[in-house]
């Protein structure tokens, strides 16, 4: 699979921007002042009710209201695309491709020539989530960055960690002023004792996994169905049968009895077998007659599937149940496949000893969530992967070019997985 960096042009106009010592990953970029967001979105609604347009149409529409999308333009313009806010085309029926986030149904319908849509992140649930909201035969493109799995790894390791040395009690001892070695009870839980399981096992679950196999971690993975090398999810599902193994820490982790190993068994024709790809060390357990079983030896959950309809409300509140006493859960994939509520109950039962959570079913996280409040709850904005602005813009003009010359667009997403 292609992944395209970004080229002179972009870098130099970040240069231009922040300066010869900015890189293109930098904070800044990030951050960067979006001038007159509030009266750009009110354009793109305008636009999108038939508001009035300028001359010079482009065939390249962008459609974002995120607090970069001036960043967002500026790149793809760096780029050679020629590219449009809604309020600046003039002939709708001359976009060929749609680059943004969120689209409604209203502004897909004003594009009747469109061939394809270009995500602004690695999910593309937004545009395949909403039945007929792309017509069929228009491709959907997403981006794939290694820089992005990275930092998905690295944020996990984080969260891993943080429940694992129970950081946040000793960040509740600092704030007290209080020198509390006894924390940990002098026996810190180590990485090896630690069952990671990962859900999801694609360009995101596959760093993460590799990553805290490499810390030493035990992990195993959980994927949806047997997957052919390289084909997806699982760089393999092999065997039909794969014993689970080893008793839980997770109880001793949240001050409780160590949970009990669990066999692993296959069911319904899934079992667990080893992943290749680098991931050889990983466990992989293949489709809903091993979730259970992937589920009872998981000290920490980690989730980081697709949101389809198959995996919407996935993380409810019986999976919680299967988890062993004093598990934690960790969720950076989409909000709406954790059960918020039945997390919660599991929590304050004490069945769950923490959750560090990215990704919430309503964003940004309502004030009065209790999520905010709980002291075994740790809470990120949905910054745990975030795009990297200037490799996307060189995706996306890549793609922009490969459909000028008629050849086949990289990165695109499969209507029948939903990613």
């Amino acid at each position: 699979m292609r992944t395209v960096r970004g080229s002179r042009g972009a870098f130099a106009l970040l240069a231009s921007r922040f300066g010869t010592s900015a890189k293109p990953w930098c904070a800044q970029a990030w951050c960067a002042p979006a001038p007159a967001l509030a009266q750009h979105t009110a354009a793109m609604a305008s636009a999108a009710a038939g508001g009035s347009a300028t001359p010079g149409s482009p065939q390249v529409l962008l459609h974002c209201n995120w607090a970069n999308h001036q960043l967002w333009y500026d790149l793809l313009r760096a780029e050679g695309v020629p590219i449009a806010w809604p309020e600046e085309v003039t002939d709708w029926g001359a976009v060929e491709l749609a680059v943004g986030w969120a689209f409604t149904p209203e502004v897909i319908a004003k594009m009747p020539s469109l061939r394809a849509v270009a995500s602004l992140g690695a999910g593309v649930d937004h545009a395949l989530g909403q039945a007929g909201l792309v017509p069929e035969g228009v491709e959907v493109l997403r981006i794939v960055d290694p820089l992005m799995a990275e930092r998905m790894a690295t944020w996990v390791l984080w969260a891993v960690i943080n429940f694992q040395r129970r950081m946040d009690e000793y960040g509740r001892a600092q704030a007290e002023r209080r020198w509390d070695k006894t924390v940990e009870n002098y026996r810190p839980w180590d990485n090896g004792r630690v069952r990671v399981g990962v859900m999801g096992l694609g360009v995101m679950g596959g760093a993460v996994a590799r990553l805290l196999r490499a810390a030493g971690y035990d992990v195993a993975a959980w994927v949806r169905s047997p997957r052919a090398p390289g084909g997806g999810e699982a760089a393999s599902a092999a065997a039909a049968v794969a014993g689970a193994g080893g008793g839980g820490m997770a109880g001793e982790a949240a001050g409780a009895s160590a949970g009990g190993g669990s066999g692993a068994g296959a069911g319904a024709g899934a079992g667990g077998g080893a992943a290749g790809g680098g991931l050889e060390a990983v466990r992989v357990f293949a489709g809903r007659g091993a979730l259970r079983p992937f589920v009872e030896r998981t000290d920490v959950l980690v989730c980081l599937l697709p949101l389809t309809p198959e995996t919407s409300g996935i993380l409810s509140a019986e999976l919680l149940s299967w988890l062993p006493k004093g598990a934690a859960v960790i969720n950076a994939a989409r909000g709406r496949h954790l059960d918020e509520q039945a997390l919660l109950a599991g929590l304050d039962s004490g069945h769950l000893g923490g959750a560090v959570l990215d990704v919430f079913a309503t964003e940004p996280l309502p004030p009065s969530s209790p999520l905010w409040t709980h002291p075994r709850v740790r809470i990120t904005p949905h910054i745990s992967s975030i795009t990297d602005v200037p490799n996307a813009a060189a995706q996306i003009a890549d793609n922009w070019r490969r459909l000028c010359e008629g050849r086949p667009l990289a990165n695109v997403a499969s209507r029948t997985n939903g990613y």
